[in-house]
């Protein structure tokens, strides 16, 4: 992504991932794969980098949810 001075923009990525979480569930990483693989075809270097960052939050999202009782992870 461009570089702009004192410009951080993770929490824009933090409430896209919150929102794409909370409107899909699970669902939201497989819709930022699919998001990541149309930047890939399109050779969009910005836009894949944004949905990289949002990917990763989402990923850290779920990682850090509990896990309900009874059910076990391999």
């Amino acid at each position: 992504m461009p570089v702009t001075p004192n410009f951080d923009p993770t929490p824009y990525f933090e409430i896209a991932a919150d929102t794409l979480l909370r409107n899909f569930g699970d669902r939201a990483l497989y819709y930022a794969d699919e998001a990541l693989k149309k930047m890939r075809a399109l050779d969009d270097a910005n836009g894949f980098d944004m949905w990289l960052n949002i990917h990763e939050h989402i990923l850290a999202r779920l990682k850090s949810s509990p896990v309900p009782q009874g059910v076990s992870i391999h």
